[in-house]
């Protein structure tokens, strides 16, 4: 029951991804955007960053608790992604509530 859960973890934050991915794609086409304006913008780098940290921590879990455990740099290097991407969870909600949830990264440098 716990590798069951360890693995869900990594993969609904897969799962997350690609959720992600397919909302932006229709949220771009239904305003006209690009790519690369979606890829700035807080609505779509926080469940970004979320599911990649579920990843990240899936996968830590994992070679922590596999019968063949991983290399420690490799548990390490997944932490390591894991708290990143927590950081950027935290940085991007943060410009969100400032600025506006639509607001792209770079003009908001621009306000300041």
């Amino acid at each position: 029951m716990q590798t069951f859960f360890f693995n869900a973890l990594w993969i609904i934050g897969l799962a997350g991804v690609v959720a992600t991915f397919g909302y932006m794609h229709w949220y771009r086409s239904a305003y006209g955007w690009g790519w690369k304006r979606v890829f700035s913008l807080p609505r779509m780098l926080i469940p970004l960053s979320v599911s990649l940290e579920l990843f990240s921590i899936g996968l830590a879990i994992n070679g922590l608790t596999a019968a063949q455990p991983a290399p420690w740099w490799e548990t390490a290097a997944w932490s390591l992604l894991a708290l990143l991407f927590a950081v950027q969870t935290v940085i991007y909600g943060v410009a969100g509530v400032r600025h506006g949830w639509d607001t792209p990264l770079e003009e908001r440098d621009k306000d300041e």
